[in-house]
């Protein structure tokens, strides 16, 4: 019975000493996300032709996000200090950023491309000419006032 209690005890300090994300770390289900945000920021600063610009843009959304998620930058820093020295959770989280911002780009092309085709055809149909109406007792194929079998003879 003692070596019942001793297994377990051993059992129960080898799992608790097993190594984890420190809690002053951001966790990686929440890195994902602020990594996410911080990329989708850096492509749309990227798109300024000014770095004057582009740097104050990204210095406000980086607040932004970084209020959004409840953190600072200097938390930011240190946890991504801690992922660069763990690059095999730091490859899991770029997996599913990555995964992730390509069904978002998918899922923007198709929007993209269903307001384009909307647009064309709502400029085709802008320019095209307005349909020739037609009397309702008129009936194509045929010939109501009998025209062909009139004769023009002169006696």
């Amino acid at each position: 019975m003692k070596r019942f209690f001793v297994i377990l005890i051993l059992c129960a300090l080898f799992y608790a000493c097993k190594p984890g994300i420190p809690k002053d770390i951001i966790q990686p289900d929440k890195m994902e996300k602020v990594l996410h945000d911080i990329h989708v920021a850096d492509g749309y600063s990227s798109s300024f032709p000014q770095v004057d610009s582009a740097k104050k843009v990204i210095s406000s959304l980086y607040k932004g996000i970084y209020q959004k998620f409840g953190i600072d930058s200097a938390l930011y820093n240190q946890s991504l200090d801690y992922y660069y020295k763990h690059p095999d959770v730091m490859k899991k989280m770029y997996d599913n950023i990555s995964a992730n911002l390509t069904k978002e780009r998918e899922s923007l092309t198709r929007v993209i491309a269903l307001e384009s085709s909307r647009n064309t055809l709502h400029g085709a149909a802008l320019l095209a000419p307005p349909p020739k109406r037609l009397d309702s007792t008129f009936k194509m194929g045929t010939n109501p006032l009998n025209i062909s079998s009139i004769n023009y003879s002169v006696n």
